[in-house]
């Protein structure tokens, strides 16, 4: 878990390098920017979260308007997939049957963020989602052994924050589009529940720790429409 800790600041971090690069003087981006996004999201914290789920996808699209300078403000939405980790089956006599647990989240959310141009064609955006999940687990195969009780909802919901970075590159045939390269890290201000998903049960999760609120690490690639571009 540490380890992706570091790799996160790392690559969150990483485009500072290019701050100090001579760059041209204060060119603005377009006047409205649509941001889509699509990667694949690796589940960090909580240890019992990263044990239960892995990431499928992780899509996103916002709408931006710039205020001052190359600061913008939008709002978007954006919807993530998990599957439950394969290791995870149910025994029935002498048979393992796979389990097929789902958790599919929309989130509405609202953005700000900056554009730094390090080259006239090629920028860094630098962003801060603030949003609401509202999750829910598919799938859950019924349980009501003495540890998956009480029984609750198979949906949640809670604040989420989402800080990410974008490498964007225009592209030189058609101006009003770039390409962007990126890595975001979304923590959730909700707690793991195994019961939920109806987990609770299994032995391989019990020793493992859930201190930590759900949060995961993507890395994807976004297509941005840039229009009423500057003429700077």
């Amino acid at each position: 878990m540490n380890s992706y800790r570091k790799i996160a600041l790392i690559l969150i971090l990483f485009p500072l390098f290019f701050l100090g690069q001579e760059k041209p003087a204060e060119k603005l981006n377009a006047r409205f920017v649509i941001k889509t996004s699509a990667g694949i999201p690796k589940p960090i914290t909580s240890n019992l979260f990263r044990k239960s789920f892995n990431g499928f996808y992780d899509l996103g699209i916002s709408f931006n308007f710039r205020t001052v300078g190359n600061f913008y403000f939008g709002i978007g939405y954006q919807n993530v997939f998990f599957k439950n980790n394969a290791y995870l089956k149910q025994q029935v006599y002498n048979a393992s049957i796979p389990y097929d647990t789902r958790l599919l989240a929309d989130i509405p959310f609202v953005a700000i963020s900056y554009d730094k141009y390090f080259k006239s064609d090629s920028y860094i955006k630098y962003s801060l989602n603030y949003g609401y999940i509202l999750g829910k687990y598919t799938n859950v195969n019924p349980d009501t052994s003495e540890k998956n009780k009480p029984l609750i909802s198979k949906g949640f919901s809670g604040q989420y924050i989402r800080p990410e970075v974008s490498f964007n590159f225009i592209d030189k045939d058609n101006t009003w589009v770039s390409f962007s390269v990126m890595v975001s890290y979304t923590t959730l201000l909700y707690k793991y529940d195994p019961r939920s998903p109806r987990f609770a049960h299994f032995y391989e999760l019990q020793p493992i720790s859930n201190r930590y609120a759900m949060s995961w690490l993507t890395v994807g690639f976004g297509i941005n429409v840039l229009l009423g571009q500057s003429k700077e």
